[in-house]
């Protein structure tokens, strides 16, 4: 029997807009990132969802209820463990800012060879914490189909621990406000990735003024 995890990423917030890296920081859902996880809703509102865990922090939080919207009795479970990365000195940031300031120290960053921002969490305890939480998932709904609404950093984090990658490679993937990941886990414990950020349905709403 599979476990099937579907795992959303937030909607478009105003600190995206603006490159900041927030991090733990708070930065509210824009007008189009509203719109997206309508639009994400709608994309899951035929299918069986068991249950739902999203980040605490409130993009996430906020995306997660949008999204449900269709299916009112599927309770959400927030959990801190698929926060975004914690950036440290860097919290709240511009990234062009960051860029002007230690230029070697953000590409480094980037290309994994530098694990943390200044005073922030390393990959590898963002990889731990976020697997951790979907592996508590997936035993507690065994069989069933879990959503898993978190963030831009900790989805790839997550996925690279999953598929086992170094360190290094981490970063070497991106993900999408409201793509879809889809994770297949065996009843034996084995991971599939069915698939990969899939925005399909939000194609148009910037267009359309969202």
């Amino acid at each position: 029997m599979t476990t099937r995890v579907l795992v959303l990423r937030h909607g478009q917030t105003h600190g995206n807009v603006d490159g900041l890296f927030c991090g733990h920081t708070e930065t509210e859902l824009t007008p189009l990132g509203v719109a997206q996880a309508r639009a994400a809703g709608r994309r899951l509102q035929h299918m069986e969802i068991d249950a739902a865990y999203s980040s605490d922090l409130s993009r996430a939080a906020d995306t997660a209820r949008h999204a449900l919207e269709p299916k009112p009795d599927v309770a959400i479970t927030h959990d801190r463990r698929i926060r975004e990365m914690y950036y440290g000195d860097w919290e709240g940031r511009p990234g062009r800012d960051i860029g002007k300031e230690t230029p070697d120290l953000l590409r480094d960053f980037f290309q994994a060879k530098v694990h943390a921002a200044p005073g922030g969490e390393t990959i590898q305890q963002l990889r731990e914490r976020t697997t951790g939480l979907v592996h508590e998932a997936v035993k507690a709904h065994d069989g069933g189909t879990i959503l898993l609404v978190s963030h831009g950093n900790a989805i790839v984090a997550m996925l690279a621990e999953f598929l086992r990658l170094p360190i290094e490679a981490t970063w070497s993937m991106t993900c999408n406000n409201t793509s879809i990941t889809r994770m297949d886990f065996s009843k034996s414990g084995r991971f599939t990735l069915v698939g990969f950020n899939d925005y399909a349905h939000t194609e148009g709403l910037a267009e359309a003024g969202a």
